[in-house]
């Protein structure tokens, strides 16, 4: 019985906790991107890297 009303109790804080840091996600990420333009350009050029040799092994095999 007591995990049966932990578990509707726990459902429920994490929706909560969900929907406080959503709406506060956009800021954050904003002034992360403002403030680290960097990280932006990493994945990017990492992507085309990543497919390339991706791109040669179905070929080579």
């Amino acid at each position: 019985t007591p995990q049966v009303k932990e578990t509707p109790a726990e459902a429920a804080a994490p929706a909560e906790a969900a929907a406080a840091p959503a709406a506060e996600a956009p800021t954050e990420a904003e002034v992360a991107a403002e403030a680290e333009p960097a990280p932006e350009v990493t994945p990017a050029e990492e992507a085309p890297a990543a497919e390339a040799p991706a791109t040669e092994e179905p070929p080579a095999a």
